[in-house]
């Protein structure tokens, strides 16, 4: 088991500024779909501060996913690296977080954010005051990210790193104020959920990971957890039935294994929360993360002096001295999934992609839950620090029209 090292601090200029010129970029950062050589230089340049080999540095379809995965290597706000302090200085910045600067809002032309950092011990529904969400409403047949506040959100998403007994996990809570029907139908899926799991396997003394995929492959769909209630009525008290669909024994074949035997954990509760004083359906899911000094040599810093390893950009305190690898050899790494890899490399222009933390609810307020159509209800990209802050972030209309669901 590794370590766990915490630090108070969760967003602070990084000291990296990006020299080269990015030719083009302006009309990439229009849309979110596609991978572009510019944006890919930016990130190769962080990799290779934080020594990672460009060969080895992340390959992502999406402008959203290489800004997270910017912040996850400098310890740094997503809006700070896309602010005109950060990595795109050269163009005086891409977004601002505030209005009367000059350039877009970034909440209004780029992407809504939030930023959690590690906790301390494990969380529960009781901790939700202490952690900053996402905020969804219901959009023509997908969820949309909106400002914390805004009146008609309907879901919210958090999503926090947490130590427990077997390791480190991701928790995420989804939280559906308008989910009030407390009733389940047996035996029929009320929840999917998915999410961007890897496997690691071992030959000799080198260490690969493989993405998880779905029916249509990387980076297209990814795992889908579906949840289901042992019994019909309020509360499902007698627990819940939680698969996990995915590539598990060899690319393209498809099969399904116990959440539980993946080490995931999920679990339902009826009540109030932060967004809503009504009792309303709010969903906890238990990832383990999957982070090795092998595949993710920047998680685990350097040394000075002998001292507690750091970050080689932020100076902060990494929150990794061992590897941390789950039982089953499944988890969640901390890079702002789905990726592109050598076998399946991002093409020149990608028409869609693929959210990696979705969630949809199947019945509503009139209705028990597992009944009816499924509705949308979260759709992020995530990535984890390498202080293990977690990074969320949901790029806004019309730059989320390239960016779909699993499901």
């Amino acid at each position: 088991m590794s370590t766990w090292i915490r630090s108070s601090a969760i967003t602070r200029f990084s000291g990296m500024v990006a020299t080269v010129w990015l030719c083009g970029v302006a009309s990439v950062w229009a849309g979110t779909g596609g991978s572009d050589s510019g944006v890919q230089t930016v990130l190769n340049s962080v990799c290779a501060d934080v020594g990672i080999s460009t060969t080895s540095c992340p390959q992502v379809p999406t402008v959203t996913q290489a800004i997270l995965a910017i912040s996850g290597f400098e310890n740094a706000a997503p809006d700070f690296v896309r602010g005109p302090q950060g990595n795109f200085q050269s163009f005086g910045g891409l977004c601002s977080v505030s209005s009367g600067t000059g350039l877009p809002v970034c909440s209004q032309a780029n992407a809504i954010n939030a930023v959690n950092p590690p906790a301390a011990s494990p969380v529960d529904v009781s901790d939700l005051p202490n952690l900053t969400p996402l905020a969804f409403t219901t959009g023509k047949g997908q969820a949309v990210p909106v400002p914390l506040g805004t009146s008609n959100a309907t879901n919210y998403f958090y999503a926090v790193a947490t130590p427990n007994q077997n390791g480190e996990t991701l928790t995420l809570f989804f939280d559906s104020p308008v989910q009030t029907n407390s009733n389940f139908q047996k035996g029929q899926v009320f929840a999917k959920v998915s999410l961007p799991l890897a496997l690691l396997s071992k030959s000799g003394a080198v260490s690969t990971e493989r993405p998880i995929c779905g029916a249509t492959g990387c980076p297209a769909s990814v795992a889908t957890l579906q949840i289901s209630c042992n019994s019909g009525g309020p509360g499902c008290v007698n627990g819940l039935v939680d698969n996990v669909i995915g590539d598990f024994s060899s690319p393209g074949t498809i099969g399904t294994m116990s959440a539980g035997d993946l080490g995931i954990h999920s679990s339902v509760s009826f009540g109030a929360s932060p967004n809503s004083v009504s009792s309303h359906l709010i969903l906890k899911v238990e990832v383990p993360l999957l982070v090795t000094a092998a595949t993710d040599p920047a998680y685990f810093g350097v040394v000075p002096s002998g001292v507690v390893p750091v970050n080689k950009l932020s100076g902060l305190p990494t929150a990794f001295t061992s590897d941390v690898v789950p039982g089953s050899k499944i988890g969640i790494t901390p890079q702002a999934a789905p990726t592109c890899t050598g076998n399946n490399p991002c093409p020149a222009i990608q028409p869609t992609t693929t959210y990696p933390f979705c969630a949809s609810f199947a019945g509503g307020v009139s209705g028990p839950l597992g009944s009816g159509q499924f509705h949308s209800a979260v759709v992020t990209f995530a990535s984890v620090g390498t202080d293990a802050t977690t990074y969320v972030s949901s790029p806004v209309p019309p730059l989320a029209s390239t960016l779909q669901c699993p499901f």
